[in-house]
């Protein structure tokens, strides 16, 4: 009973945020996957391709840091309202735009109006959750998420053999709506004192002391530090695995890929079970609950490139090797859900309530860091003949990290005890 209280319970922005998510998240990936298929009929190399895919994450780096120092200084709603719907326009540019440097330059455009959002709408969750409650919250965004993920691919692969300019409709339209919900239904969260500040003072905190708080907070960088390294793995499963799938188990499994049927295993149990394990960890000590998912999480990642050339080299059949990688996902997406809403908790909790926007920006920039780095070391190792060794070293580095935030609680206490102390 007192689960479904805590659902009943949640704030209504925070409920309006889950819809949302799954809704745009399903138009997303309905058109993401076509992306470079798409691209790849209207310019002439596959390099340019790769080139326009890969600088919207490279932009939304730069744009987060100025969306959530906006969300801070003007409204959580404001810039969520603005991001979805300029990401609406912008898709609807995609579909009758020509030629190369048009689409650089919307990709450009695309990255920023993204990198908008997700600082002020996580800002918005952690303004109306107490400190306990915001695991929970977290969780249930990323049942929504993974929902779309799930249903996204098929409504894509169902709509593109008819028109592929209709994904961009299709997801420019969702956005759009979404933008326009958000407006009416929305309700603003700016803590009240930064409100006060800037309204009735006009006292804005500079942009030179804000960046001197960012640098001088240790936990803050620690945390995105060890972070790049755990996206970086959790790049390869998006991005690589399906090609090491290929290369290794073609010998078992023919043309069929193993790898989506794996994905659907973890999509589902993220969308059954993400809320309950969530709640079961929302009061549990956060450092720990972030060392036991991330070497859970390093470890699925290590299993995960380690297990093709061990279950082949036992001779193993197709079905034997197909559960023993339904096993070894099954604890890789445990981990995932131990790990990925206590991190944003995490970083909601040590930022100031007048920089909590620009706190999410940066907390974010692990996993587009990451999600940079990870396909160029991707790349260049399965060049080299080398994907055994990517997973090998990424999924060791995330259990080094993982091993690291042992010691969170203590930091995290050590930190407040300092600030208790200059007061």
């Amino acid at each position: 009973m007192g689960f479904f209280n805590k659902l009943k319970g949640m704030d209504r922005n925070v409920w309006i945020r889950v819809i949302g998510e799954t809704i745009t998240s399903s138009a997303m990936m309905m058109l993401m996957p076509f992306f470079a298929l798409y691209l790849e009929g209207k310019v002439d190399s596959m390099l340019k391709v790769g080139f326009i895919m890969s600088i919207s994450p490279i932009a939304s780096l730069f744009g987060s840091m100025a969306g959530g120092r906006l969300a801070d200084l003007y409204g959580r709603k404001r810039m969520m309202v603005f991001s979805t719907l300029a990401s609406s326009i912008i898709l609807l540019l995609f579909s009758i735009a020509e030629g190369y440097t048009a689409f650089l330059i919307l990709s450009i455009l695309l990255g920023i109006s993204n990198s908008f959002f997700n600082p002020a709408a996580s800002a918005m969750v952690a303004d109306v959750t107490e400190p306990e409650e915001r695991t929970e919250a977290y969780g249930l965004l990323r049942v929504g998420s993974n929902f779309g993920t799930v249903i996204g691919p098929l409504l894509g692969s169902s709509i593109v053999f008819f028109s592929k300019d209709s994904l961009f409709y299709i997801a420019a339209t969702a956005l759009g709506l979404y933008s326009i919900a958000q407006l009416f239904l929305l309700k603003e969260t700016l803590p009240v004192g930064n409100k006060t500040k800037n309204e009735n003072e006009g006292s804005k905190i500079p942009l030179k002391k804000v960046m001197n708080i960012i640098l001088a907070d240790k936990l803050l960088l620690f945390y995105v530090a060890t972070g790049v390294i755990i996206s970086m793995g959790f790049s390869q499963i998006e991005g690589m695995l399906p090609l090491y799938f290929k290369q290794s188990f073609q010998s078992r499994f023919g043309e069929w890929n193993p790898y989506p049927f794996l994905m659907s295993i973890n999509g589902l149990l993220v969308v059954l079970l993400q809320f309950p394990v969530s709640s079961y960890l929302a009061n549990r000590s956060i450092g720990k609950t972030m060392f036991y998912g991330t070497v859970l999480f390093g470890l699925g990642i290590l299993s995960i490139g380690l297990a093709p050339p061990l279950l082949l080299s036992f001779g193993l059949s197709k079905w034997i090797i197909l559960i023993v990688l339904a096993f070894i996902f099954i604890y890789y997406t445990f981990g995932e859900m131990v790990m990925s809403p206590v991190q944003m908790t995490f970083v909601a909790n040590i930022a100031p309530e007048e920089l909590r926007a620009t706190y999410m920006a940066v907390g974010s920039m692990n996993w587009t860091i990451g999600g940079f780095l990870g396909p160029l070391l991707g790349g260049f190792l399965f060049d080299l003949k080398l994907g055994l060794w990517l997973f090998v070293i990424l999924g060791t580095g995330v259990v080094i990290s993982g091993s690291m935030y042992r010691s969170l609680d203590e930091k995290v206490a050590n930190r407040e005890n300092e600030q208790e102390l200059a007061q």
